[in-house]
């Protein structure tokens, strides 16, 4: 009994018909009867999309294809060996096992630190630090009320790291 329904669905059966897999990108194109009554004037329709579900197997295998169309999802089903569909196309392989579940990691970029439901930027020391922190590619700052240090060298040959205001003492001490 099976090997005559085997036999009856071969016959049938389409044998041009790619191996699709989810997540493959492809073109259906259909045959749709167009007018009323007159069932010879057809016309080839594409509806093009990535595939989401195979289901089944032999003669009664179908696909789930999936397109937004103007901002609405649409999901059609075809029978892949049904007389109406004339023929699938892979237009693009999908992603398979893992590389299809990795995702790029990005780290945030905090500018400023915001207190929870108001608008003002936060003054604590995690603020602070973060917007001292110089952008990237940009020459660390310093600030613009501060002189830079000098170093004088004592009798030893060590250096001292003085500020400019301990130097000019030392410069009125020695003078008198």
């Amino acid at each position: 009994m099976t090997d005559l329904i085997t036999r009856v669905e071969n016959r049938y059966m389409k044998k041009d018909i790619p191996p699709i897999e989810p997540g493959d990108s492809v073109r259906v194109r259909l045959r749709i009867p167009v007018g009323g009554s007159d069932e010879a004037a057809t016309r080839i329709h594409t509806f093009a999309g990535t595939v989401i579900a195979c289901k089944g197997g032999g003669i009664n295998r179908s696909i789930t294809v999936r397109r937004v169309t103007y901002g609405i999802g649409v999901e059609r089903t075809f029978p892949l060996h049904s007389p109406t569909v004339v023929d699938v196309e892979i237009v693009r392989r999908g992603r398979h096992e893992r590389a299809a579940r990795l995702k790029e990691r990005r780290r945030p970029v905090v500018r400023d630190t915001v207190v929870a439901d108001t608008e003002e930027p936060a003054t604590g020391p995690e603020a602070q630090a973060v917007a001292s922190e110089p952008e990237v590619g940009e020459e660390p700052q310093t600030q613009a009320d501060e002189e830079p240090e000098s170093k004088t060298v004592d009798e030893s040959g060590d250096e001292m790291v003085e500020s400019s205001e301990a130097s000019e003492d030392l410069s009125e001490d020695t003078d008198s």
